[in-house]
Protein backbone atom coordinates (compact mmCIF):
# COMPACT_ATOMS: atom_id res chain seq x y z
CA UNK A 1 0.00 0.00 0.00
CA UNK A 2 2.47 2.40 -1.30
CA UNK A 3 2.23 6.04 -2.88
CA UNK A 4 4.04 6.55 -6.07
CA UNK A 5 7.14 8.92 -6.86
CA UNK A 6 6.62 9.07 -10.17
CA UNK A 7 3.85 11.70 -9.06
CA UNK A 8 6.99 13.33 -7.64
CA UNK A 9 8.19 14.59 -10.59
CA UNK A 10 4.41 15.77 -11.13
CA UNK A 11 4.57 17.24 -8.02
CA UNK A 12 8.24 18.71 -8.37
CA UNK A 13 7.01 20.74 -11.77
CA UNK A 14 3.96 21.72 -9.93
CA UNK A 15 6.21 23.27 -7.23
CA UNK A 16 8.12 25.11 -9.48
CA UNK A 17 4.93 26.57 -11.46
CA UNK A 18 3.08 27.75 -8.34
CA UNK A 19 5.53 28.82 -5.71
CA UNK A 20 3.51 26.72 -3.11
CA UNK A 21 2.67 24.16 -1.12
CA UNK A 22 -0.81 23.03 -2.90
CA UNK A 23 -0.27 19.21 -4.27
CA UNK A 24 -0.48 16.30 -2.08
CA UNK A 25 0.70 13.03 -3.31
CA UNK A 26 -0.97 10.03 -1.43
CA UNK A 27 0.44 6.33 -1.92
CA UNK A 28 -1.68 3.37 -0.32
CA UNK A 29 -1.24 -0.14 -1.01
CA UNK A 30 -3.78 -3.12 0.59
CA UNK A 31 -2.62 -6.50 0.81
CA UNK A 32 -5.25 -9.34 1.19
CA UNK A 33 -4.45 -12.82 3.26
CA UNK A 34 -3.79 -14.36 -0.34
CA UNK A 35 -1.53 -11.82 -1.21
CA UNK A 36 -3.68 -10.05 -4.15
CA UNK A 37 -4.97 -6.25 -3.01
CA UNK A 38 -5.02 -2.81 -4.62
CA UNK A 39 -2.83 -0.15 -4.95
CA UNK A 40 -3.74 3.78 -4.99
CA UNK A 41 -2.21 6.47 -6.62
CA UNK A 42 -3.40 9.81 -6.38
CA UNK A 43 -2.41 13.47 -6.61
CA UNK A 44 -4.42 16.05 -5.16
CA UNK A 45 -4.00 19.87 -6.50
CA UNK A 46 -5.56 23.28 -5.14
CA UNK A 47 -9.18 24.31 -7.10
CA UNK A 48 -7.76 27.36 -8.19
CA UNK A 49 -4.21 26.48 -9.58
CA UNK A 50 -5.48 22.93 -10.78
CA UNK A 51 -6.09 23.45 -14.64
CA UNK A 52 -2.81 26.16 -14.58
CA UNK A 53 -0.82 23.13 -13.42
CA UNK A 54 -2.31 20.46 -15.94
CA UNK A 55 -1.48 22.97 -19.21
CA UNK A 56 1.98 23.52 -17.34
CA UNK A 57 2.37 19.91 -17.61
CA UNK A 58 4.25 18.16 -20.27
CA UNK A 59 2.93 15.97 -22.59
CA UNK A 60 3.02 12.62 -21.26
CA UNK A 61 3.24 13.19 -17.80
CA UNK A 62 -0.14 12.57 -16.72
CA UNK A 63 -0.86 10.11 -14.28
CA UNK A 64 -2.03 7.24 -15.66
CA UNK A 65 0.72 7.49 -18.33
CA UNK A 66 3.56 7.52 -15.44
CA UNK A 67 2.50 4.32 -14.38
CA UNK A 68 1.28 3.14 -17.92
CA UNK A 69 4.17 0.24 -17.45
CA UNK A 70 3.00 -1.10 -14.05
CA UNK A 71 -0.95 -0.93 -15.24
CA UNK A 72 0.41 -3.10 -17.84
CA UNK A 73 1.51 -5.78 -16.31
CA UNK A 74 -0.37 -9.20 -16.15
CA UNK A 75 -0.32 -9.49 -12.74
CA UNK A 76 -2.79 -6.17 -12.22
CA UNK A 77 -6.20 -7.23 -13.58
CA UNK A 78 -8.40 -4.23 -13.41
CA UNK A 79 -7.22 -0.29 -13.66
CA UNK A 80 -10.05 2.52 -12.01
CA UNK A 81 -9.20 6.45 -12.98
CA UNK A 82 -11.13 8.20 -11.24
CA UNK A 83 -11.19 12.64 -10.92
CA UNK A 84 -13.01 13.96 -7.51
CA UNK A 85 -13.13 16.76 -5.35
CA UNK A 86 -12.42 16.93 -1.83
CA UNK A 87 -11.70 19.94 0.74
CA UNK A 88 -10.84 22.06 -1.67
CA UNK A 89 -8.83 20.11 -3.40
CA UNK A 90 -9.24 17.88 -7.08
CA UNK A 91 -7.30 14.74 -7.00
CA UNK A 92 -6.36 12.52 -9.52
CA UNK A 93 -6.45 8.99 -8.76
CA UNK A 94 -5.40 5.74 -10.78
CA UNK A 95 -6.36 2.37 -8.53
CA UNK A 96 -5.16 -0.58 -9.64
CA UNK A 97 -6.42 -4.33 -8.75
CA UNK A 98 -3.39 -6.59 -8.25
CA UNK A 99 -3.56 -10.25 -8.18
CA UNK A 100 -0.42 -11.34 -6.57
CA UNK A 101 1.95 -8.17 -5.40
CA UNK A 102 5.00 -10.69 -4.84
CA UNK A 103 4.95 -11.50 -8.39
CA UNK A 104 4.28 -7.77 -9.28
CA UNK A 105 7.52 -6.60 -7.71
CA UNK A 106 9.39 -9.65 -7.71
CA UNK A 107 12.27 -7.54 -9.22
CA UNK A 108 12.38 -4.18 -8.14
CA UNK A 109 10.52 -1.20 -10.13
CA UNK A 110 12.10 1.94 -10.50
CA UNK A 111 10.74 5.31 -10.85
CA UNK A 112 12.31 8.39 -11.46
CA UNK A 113 13.93 8.68 -7.81
CA UNK A 114 11.78 5.99 -6.62
CA UNK A 115 12.56 2.11 -6.13
CA UNK A 116 9.94 -0.18 -4.76
CA UNK A 117 10.42 -4.09 -3.90
CA UNK A 118 8.76 -6.82 -2.26
CA UNK A 119 10.63 -10.08 -0.90
CA UNK A 120 9.69 -13.11 0.91
CA UNK A 121 11.65 -15.76 3.09
CA UNK A 122 9.61 -18.21 5.33
CA UNK A 123 6.19 -16.22 4.97
CA UNK A 124 7.70 -12.97 6.06
CA UNK A 125 7.18 -10.28 3.47
CA UNK A 126 9.60 -7.50 3.29
CA UNK A 127 7.73 -4.33 1.84
CA UNK A 128 11.03 -1.82 0.50
CA UNK A 129 10.83 1.82 -1.41
CA UNK A 130 13.84 4.31 -1.50
CA UNK A 131 12.76 7.83 -2.86
CA UNK A 132 16.40 9.45 -3.35
CA UNK A 133 16.71 12.39 -4.63
CA UNK A 134 20.16 13.11 -4.56
CA UNK A 135 21.51 10.05 -6.73
CA UNK A 136 18.54 10.10 -9.05
CA UNK A 137 18.64 12.49 -12.73
CA UNK A 138 15.62 14.49 -11.46
CA UNK A 139 16.72 18.19 -10.80
CA UNK A 140 14.93 21.47 -10.02
CA UNK A 141 16.13 24.82 -10.71
CA UNK A 142 15.36 27.50 -8.17
CA UNK A 143 13.81 24.41 -5.77
CA UNK A 144 15.13 26.36 -3.01
CA UNK A 145 13.55 29.22 -3.38
CA UNK A 146 9.82 27.66 -3.17
CA UNK A 147 7.62 27.12 -0.20
CA UNK A 148 6.91 22.95 -0.11
CA UNK A 149 5.62 23.99 3.79
CA UNK A 150 1.95 23.17 2.68
CA UNK A 151 2.43 20.11 0.24
CA UNK A 152 2.54 16.67 1.36
CA UNK A 153 3.73 13.42 0.63
CA UNK A 154 2.62 10.13 2.28
CA UNK A 155 2.75 6.17 2.07
CA UNK A 156 0.58 4.15 4.06
CA UNK A 157 0.96 0.20 3.54
CA UNK A 158 -2.12 -1.94 5.07
CA UNK A 159 -1.56 -5.62 5.36
CA UNK A 160 -3.11 -8.44 7.79
CA UNK A 161 -0.54 -8.14 10.16
CA UNK A 162 3.01 -6.00 10.10
CA UNK A 163 5.77 -7.62 12.39
CA UNK A 164 8.29 -4.42 11.87
CA UNK A 165 8.16 -1.22 10.04
CA UNK A 166 10.22 1.87 10.22
CA UNK A 167 6.91 4.08 9.70
CA UNK A 168 4.04 4.72 11.94
CA UNK A 169 2.22 1.75 12.99
CA UNK A 170 -1.02 3.54 14.05
CA UNK A 171 -2.78 -0.96 14.05
CA UNK A 172 -1.36 -4.31 13.89
CA UNK A 173 -1.55 -4.26 10.00
CA UNK A 174 -1.02 -0.24 9.34
CA UNK A 175 1.76 1.69 8.53
CA UNK A 176 2.18 5.13 7.23
CA UNK A 177 4.94 7.27 6.56
CA UNK A 178 5.17 10.89 6.16
CA UNK A 179 7.93 11.96 4.39
CA UNK A 180 9.28 15.69 4.25
CA UNK A 181 9.15 17.54 0.77
CA UNK A 182 11.58 20.36 1.50
CA UNK A 183 13.90 17.56 2.75
CA UNK A 184 13.51 15.68 -0.04
CA UNK A 185 13.38 18.24 -3.26
CA UNK A 186 15.42 20.75 -1.69
CA UNK A 187 17.84 19.16 0.37
CA UNK A 188 18.04 16.19 -1.93
CA UNK A 189 17.07 14.31 0.78
CA UNK A 190 16.96 10.25 1.17
CA UNK A 191 14.12 7.85 2.64
CA UNK A 192 13.55 4.45 2.97
CA UNK A 193 9.86 2.73 3.93
CA UNK A 194 10.48 -0.67 5.15
CA UNK A 195 7.88 -3.17 6.69
CA UNK A 196 7.74 -6.87 7.53
CA UNK A 197 4.78 -8.67 7.26
CA UNK A 198 2.90 -11.87 7.24
CA UNK A 199 -0.40 -13.07 5.74
CA UNK A 200 -1.80 -14.04 8.94
CA UNK A 201 -4.30 -11.79 10.65
CA UNK A 202 -3.26 -10.08 13.85
CA UNK A 203 -5.13 -11.62 17.15
CA UNK A 204 -5.59 -9.95 20.20
CA UNK A 205 -5.27 -6.45 21.27
CA UNK A 206 -3.05 -4.07 19.46
CA UNK A 207 -1.66 -0.97 21.43
CA UNK A 208 0.21 1.29 18.80
CA UNK A 209 3.97 1.97 19.97
CA UNK A 210 3.35 5.65 20.64
CA UNK A 211 0.98 5.14 22.83
CA UNK A 212 2.44 2.52 25.18
CA UNK A 213 4.15 5.60 27.09
CA UNK A 214 1.33 7.53 27.83
CA UNK A 215 -0.49 4.53 28.86
CA UNK A 216 2.39 4.10 31.20
CA UNK A 217 2.62 7.19 32.38
CA UNK A 218 -1.26 7.35 32.96
CA UNK A 219 -1.04 3.98 34.91
CA UNK A 220 1.49 5.63 36.91
CA UNK A 221 -0.09 8.25 38.03
CA UNK A 222 -3.29 6.69 39.07
CA UNK A 223 -1.06 4.38 40.89
CA UNK A 224 0.68 7.14 42.57
CA UNK A 225 -3.08 8.05 43.15
CA UNK A 226 -4.20 5.58 44.80
CA UNK A 227 -1.32 5.39 47.66
CA UNK A 228 -1.45 8.49 48.48
CA UNK A 229 -5.29 8.07 49.12
CA UNK A 230 -4.43 4.91 50.87
CA UNK A 231 -1.22 7.01 53.22
CA UNK A 232 -4.25 9.66 53.68
CA UNK A 233 -6.68 6.98 54.85
CA UNK A 234 -4.36 5.47 57.53
CA UNK A 235 -2.98 8.49 58.41
CA UNK A 236 -6.57 9.89 59.29
CA UNK A 237 -7.61 6.97 61.10
CA UNK A 238 -4.44 6.35 63.36
CA UNK A 239 -5.19 10.02 64.27
CA UNK A 240 -8.67 9.47 65.14
CA UNK A 241 -7.81 6.46 67.08
CA UNK A 242 -5.13 8.59 69.09
CA UNK A 243 -7.57 10.96 69.75
CA UNK A 244 -10.09 8.64 70.89
CA UNK A 245 -7.19 6.86 73.22
CA UNK A 246 -6.01 10.19 74.77
CA UNK A 247 -9.70 11.22 75.32
CA UNK A 248 -10.54 8.14 77.10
Amino acid sequence: MMKTPLLLMMITLASLIFLSGCVSLVQEIEIEEDGSGMMRFALGVDLEVYDQFHSEIPEGFELENLLSIIMRDENVSNVQIEQYVIHGRMWDSVQLTVVDFSALFQQPRRIGPLTMSLSEDEGVYTFSQSVNVAGSTLRIPGVNLLDLSGSAYTVRLVTPQIIRTNGIQSASGVSTWNVSLPDLLQNGGSFTQRAEYVLVPYEGFFIPYDVIFPYVVIGFLALNGVIILLVIIFNTTKKREKELKLHY
